[in-house]
């Protein structure tokens, strides 16, 4: 497919980028969207070229498109529905952007799962694209008017939204979640697994401003990516520790964090954590069972002894806590792709356990709401030889029925209910504080 929109440059200070970004997005309120940050440039997909939509249930596959909606069973693998889309809807260079449910993990490996409300996987031809790049805007378009728009709407920057915060009880249901934890704990004991990453959702009694959101969260917090979409009903913003995978050149790599510890903003409170969390056994001990996990899945995928440990146990910080962190990088086998590597490594070994298999039916068993787009991933995809897919934590959700935010906490044979449940509460300040209730009526 040849790409025929119409490009447009124009200079943007660096620093009015974000107001420039949500302001875009506030005069565009009925487009389907995906903001994705990448330091350092963001990257807008906006409007609807095509669409592809994998049904809650993963038996129907729907794709939007200038030829009209068909709607087909699902006959083969959720992947190759995924590669068909990008070849029949997306020029050579033309970015793909999407979302993958929590869901999708259990379908794929064919365990049964109860169905939500969102899609197993969406991915967004959009039919506008920007890129931000150190003080320079690419506007790419369908006609040259529309590149003049955009242009005209980057300038007119609106003021900041209204709106004030939504508080949000970050303690609630605390008991009941550390009932799961305990619970997950015997099934440990009794060698059902090694590490399960149980999570709660805290129901918001407001609707939830998501680009204001966003810009009052990014302010304060130090993510891998950043994100925001509106894809039909489905919202969702937030910032994202981690990488559940990148492919760039046939290398793909995996960044697992695991090992919490609050990050206040006081130097020396935050230094006592953090030589807290590096000699903490039980943090230390979740993570390197975890970089073992990376190493397993990625060798399965990769050319023989290629697989290696390039960072490991760095403290990253993120916000309103800091982690331990590495990073596993391989060469793809011969005959293996993107998708591929993607089917193996999701969902990243941080939002689910180890094993994998038995850990995602622990996670169905113990959680009493389907997960939804929480610890699932956002993809940007750029021709055949670049994707990656951010790991969604540390955001807030959004769709017809409701809204809330969420957050896990990894269990082993160490773990302690009362303090998994007070790392839940300080991954919850990563976003909790910036929520921003709508103003729409």
């Amino acid at each position: 497919m040849t790409d025929t929109r119409t490009e447009l440059r124009l200079n943007l200070p660096a620093d009015r980028t974000l107001a420039a970004i949500v302001s875009l997005i506030r005069q565009n309120p009925t487009e389907d969207y995906y903001v994705y940050e990448r330091p350092p440039c963001w990257y807008v997909g906006l409007g609807k070229r095509a669409s592809l939509t994998l049904s809650p249930d993963g038996s129907q596959a729907i794709t939007e498109s200038e030829e009209g909606c068909q709607t087909a069973p699902v006959t083969s693998s959720l992947a190759d529905y995924a590669r068909q889309f990008r070849a029949q809807h997306a020029s050579a260079g033309q970015r793909v952007f999407g979302m993958a449910g929590f869901n999708y993990a259990a379908c794929i490996r064919g365990i049964a799962f109860p169905a939500g409300e969102w899609p197993l996987l969406s991915l967004l031809v959009p039919r506008d694209e920007l890129v931000f790049d150190a003080g320079e805007v690419t506007i790419l378009a369908q006609s040259a008017d529309q590149c003049q728009r955009l242009a005209r709407q980057l300038q007119d920057i609106l003021p900041a939204p209204a709106g004030g915060a939504l508080l949000a009880d970050l303690t609630a249901q605390g008991k009941d979640y550390q009932h799961q934890v305990t619970r997950a704990l015997e099934e440990i004991a009794a060698g059902e697994y090694t590490k399960v990453i149980v999570s709660r959702a805290l129901a918001l009694a407001e609707r939830i401003d998501m680009p204001a959101t966003l810009w009052r969260g990014r302010m304060s917090n130090t993510p891998a990516r950043s994100f925001l979409l509106q894809q039909g009903a489905f919202a969702a913003t937030g910032f994202s520790p981690e990488m559940v995978v990148t492919v760039e050149q046939d290398i793909v790599t995996s960044e697992p964090l695991a090992g919490t510890r609050a990050l206040s903003g006081s130097a020396g409170e935050d230094a006592y954590n953090r030589a807290e969390l590096q000699s903490d056994s039980k943090e230390i001990v979740e993570h390197v069972i975890s970089v073992k996990a990376a190493i397993g899945e990625l060798e399965t995928l990769c050319v023989r002894d290629s697989v290696a440990v390039t960072d490991l146990m760095s403290v990253r910080e993120r916000g309103s806590v800091q982690h331990l962190g590495s990073q596993v990088c391989g060469k793809l086998a011969s005959g293996r792709d993107a998708w591929d590597a993607f089917d193996v490594l999701f969902p990243a070994i941080t939002a689910s356990g180890i094993p994998k298999l038995p850990a995602l039916a622990a996670i169905l068993r113990l959680e009493a709401m389907p997960r939804e787009l929480y610890s699932g991933a956002i993809l940007m995809l750029e021709g055949d030889r670049s994707f990656e897919a951010a790991l969604v934590l540390r955001s807030a959700f959004q769709d017809a029925q409701r809204s809330w935010i969420q957050a896990g906490a990894g269990v082993i044979a160490q773990s302690n209910a009362l303090r998994e449940l007070t790392e839940t509460c300080e991954k919850l300040s990563s976003v909790a504080p910036y929520l921003v209730v709508s103003q729409a009526k």
